[in-house]
C-alpha cells in the first residue's frame, strides 16, 4: 500500500511495500529462510515487548515471500515460498472456535479459492467442534467416534493435508500463515489456541504458522494453566509449543528520529509553528535514547505532540521548548505514574532526583544518602533509570520551564 497523507499514522506503519521504516528486513529474510529449513508443520513464535513491531515483522515476512519467493530460499532448495495468509484470533474471538477461524482463513487462499476448498474446510472444523481444548473429559463417551471415524485427530490432520494440497495446486512452496495479536485475548485462550495449532499441523501439512506472541503475555499464558511456576519453567513448557523463536529487537536509536517524521507526517509545520523552527529536532534529541526504541509509543508520542501544538496554538501559547521541557513530554507519555509522582512533591524533588541519580550505581546503590522513594523507582525500572541519567540535571536547571509545559500538558488534556 503506497504511503498518502490520507493514511492515519497507524496505517502508514509499516505498509509501503517498498519502505523498510523498523529496519526488520534483514532479520526477516534470515527468519524466512529459517522458516522453510525446518521442515513442515511448524510453528514460530515471534517474541518482542509489547509495541515493539511485532505484527510489522510479519508484514515485511509477507512483503518478501511475495515479492522475492523464487530467490530467498536459493540456498536451500528453489521455490520454496508459496502462498501466504494473515489471521487475527481476536477478531473471530466472539466466533466460537478460534481454530476454525484459523482453518477457514487458510481455506479461502490460494488462488482457486473453490467450492472444494470450502467443504474441506467445513469437515475439519466439524471434527474440530467435537473435541474439547480446554483439557477437560467429557463425563460420557462423547460425539468423538462415529461408524465413520475410527480417529478424529487423524481426520482432522489429513483434511488439512489435503486443503493445503489443494491450495497448493501441485505446485511446489510453502504455504505460510501469520498470526497476529494473540496478546489481546485471555491468557488460558492464548495457550489453548496454541495447543489446538500444534494438534492441528501434526499431520504434516506443508504449512508453517507463524505466531506473533510477547513474551509476558506466552509466560502469563503458562502460569494461567500451570500455576505459579518460575520464568525458567514457563520458558521451558513453552519452548516445547514452538519450534523455534525470534525476537523483534527495538528500534535502532538512528532510526527514531526518522520515525517520529513520518508518524507526524505534513503536520510537522504545526509543531514548528506552537514551539519554534528548531522543534522537530529538539524533539528528536529528546527522544533519541535506547530505552524508547518502541514503535508504538513513538507513534503515540508524535500524537501527545501534535496534540499539544494545536492546543498551543488555540491558546496562543506559542514558545520555544528547551530540551529538559522536550524531555519532560517525552516522560509524561513514557511513564504517566513517575510524571504524577515528581508534580506532586513540589519543587525541591527536582534537586532530590538530580541527587539520586548521579549517585545511583550498583556498587554504591546501598550507601547513597537519597530519598528512599528515588530509589524504589529507579531499582524498579532500569530504562526510566537510564533516561533520567541523561536529563536529571537538566530538568533541576529549568524546573520552572518544566512546570510550564506541565500546565499546558494539562489543559490540553493530556
Amino acid at each position: 500500500m503506497p504511503i498518502t497523507e490520507s493514511l492515519t499514522p497507524r496505517e502508514m506503519r509499516g505498509r509501503a511495500a517498498n519502505e523498510d521504516a523498523l529496519g526488520l528486513d534483514r532479520l526477516a529474510r534470515s527468519f524466512l529462510r529459517t522458516v522453510v529449513r525446518q521442515g513442515p508443520g511448524i510453528v514460530a513464535h515471534v517474541q518482542g515487548a509489547p509495541g515493539a513491531g511485532k505484527n510489522e515483522f510479519m508484514r515485511r515476512c509477507m512483503h518478501y515471500i511475495e515479492v522475492e519467493r523464487d530467490t530467498l530460499g536459493t540456498d536451500v532448495a528453489p521455490d520454496l515460498f508459496g502462498e501466504t495468509a494473515w489471521y487475527n484470533p481476536w477478531a473471530y474471538a466472539k466466533q466460537g472456535n478460534l481454530l476454525a477461524g484459523l482453518v477457514a482463513t487458510i481455506a479461502r487462499t490460494g488462488s482457486a479459492n473453490n467450492a472444494s476448498q470450502i467443504d474441506r474446510a467445513r469437515d475439519i472444523v466439524s471434527q474440530m467442534n467435537r473435541m474439547r481444548f480446554d483439557g477437560t473429559v467429557p463425563e460420557g463417551a462423547g460425539p468423538a467416534l462415529t461408524p465413520n471415524d475410527a480417529d478424529p485427530v487423524d481426520r482432522m490432520r489429513r483434511g488439512l493435508v489435503l486443503l493445503v494440497d489443494q491450495i497448493r495446486q501441485g505446485q511446489r512452496g510453502r504455504l505460510v500463515v501469520f498470526v497476529a495479536d494473540l496478546d489481546q485475548l485471555p491468557a488460558a485462550v492464548r495457550l489453548a489456541f496454541l495447543d489446538g495449532v500444534r494438534l492441528l499441523l501434526g499431520g504434516g501439512a506443508d504449512i508453517a504458522v507463524v505466531i506473533a506472541l510477547g513474551r509476558e503475555a506466552a509466560i502469563a499464558s503458562i502460569r494461567a494453566r500451570e500455576g505459579g511456576l518460575s520464568d525458567v519453567a514457563a520458558t521451558r513448557l513453552l519452548d516445547e509449543m514452538v519450534d523455534f523463536n525470534v525476537t523483534v529487537p527495538k528500534v535502532e536509536i538512528r532510526r527514531i528520529g526518522s520515525l517520529l517524521r513520518r508518524y507526524l507526517g505534513v503536520n510537522e509545520v504545526v509543531v514548528r509553528r506552537a514551539f519554534g523552527e528548531d522543534a522537530i529536532n529538539a524533539m528528536i534529541v529528546a527522544a533519541s535514547h535506547r530505552p524508547l526504541g518502541i514503535p508504538r509509543f513513538l507513534e503515540r508520542l508524535s500524537a501527545r505532540v501534535l496534540m499539544l501544538a494545536d492546543y498551543a496554538l488555540e491558546a496562543r501559547a506559542m514558545r520555544e521548548l528547551s530540551e529538559a521541557q522536550w524531555a519532560w513530554v517525552v516522560l509524561a507519555e513514557r511513564w504517566p505514574e513517575f510524571r504524577r509522582f515528581m508534580i506532586r512533591g513540589g519543587k525541591e524533588r527536582w534537586l532530590q532526583l538530580k541527587q539520586s541519580v548521579s549517585t545511583m550505581s550498583p556498587e554504591n546503590a546501598a550507601r547513597t544518602a537519597s530519598p528512599p522513594e528515588f530509589l524504589e523507582w529507579l531499582r524498579a525500572d532500569p530504562l526510566l533509570a537510564d533516561y533520567l541519567r541523561l536529563h536529571a540535571d537538566g530538568l533541576d536547571r529549568d524546573n520552572m520551564g518544566v512546570y510550564w509545559v506541565e500546565d499546558l500538558l494539562l489543559q490540553a488534556g493530556l
